[in-house]
């Protein structure tokens, strides 16, 4: 009786790391898993420096309990730019406002990051792997904004991430005429080009060019 207590105590256990917590109406905005890198106290509120992937930025969240090395679920708020801290006698250059938050694992970080591919579509991982063979070929990802650079060259360019591929293979590069921002998460449509060299140090191992996208609801 004994080993079967400690057998459904250590499923319970499992099952409680493993899910995600509730996401917001909006959605988990984070692209990578985001890591608490300092806590300071001040205003009746939290100011929290994270590191998610290459990003470092400060959040503004209300009082909870959280330290240095926890890891969060992040919803989407506004920014303020050169936000002055009063009790700190701090201005900070950017700071984002965010209601929805959960302290999350590590591998809970990981499967709220991570996006399905859509239908008859491919991961963006899968389409690093396969690009020599699919060179020419139409594509469909399913990917989070995480960069977008409107206008340049008369087009706009976006970066998508869904939690696959790895160091130089996660990150895929979409130009479009059509609008979304930082956060949204996009289906994407297109021919792929390989080994795309623009000069100037600018050079895509994959990317997909004059897509068609579409933003989704979360």
């Amino acid at each position: 009786m004994l080993k079967v207590a400690i057998m459904l105590l250590l499923m319970a256990c499992g099952t409680q790391h493993s899910s995600v917590p509730t996401p917001p109406a909006g959605g988990w905005a984070n692209v990578a898993p985001a890591e608490v890198k300092e806590v300071l106290p001040g205003d009746g509120r939290l100011y929290l420096r994270i590191e998610e992937g290459r990003f470092d930025f400060w959040v503004a969240v209300a009082q909870m309990e959280v330290s240095v090395g926890d890891f969060l679920l992040l919803g989407k708020g506004p920014e303020r730019r050169q936000f002055l801290s009063k009790d700190l006698a701090r201005r900070f250059k950017v700071m984002t406002f965010i209601e929805d938050i959960a302290v999350a694992t590590l591998a809970q970080s990981h499967a709220a990051i991570r996006l399905e591919p859509p239908p008859g579509g491919l991961a963006i991982g899968e389409v690093f792997a396969q690009r020599l063979e699919l060179a020419g070929q139409e594509v469909l990802v399913r990917g989070r904004v995480i960069k977008a650079n409107k206008g340049i060259f008369g087009t706009n360019w976006y970066h998508l991430v869904d939690g696959t591929g790895g160091e130089g293979t996660n990150d895929l590069t979409v130009t479009s005429s059509g609008s979304a921002n930082v956060g949204d998460m996009v289906r994407a449509r297109g021919a792929l080009t390989a080994d795309k060299d623009l000069g100037f140090g600018y050079f895509y191992p994959a990317i997909i060019e004059e897509a068609v996208i579409r933003v989704e609801s979360p």
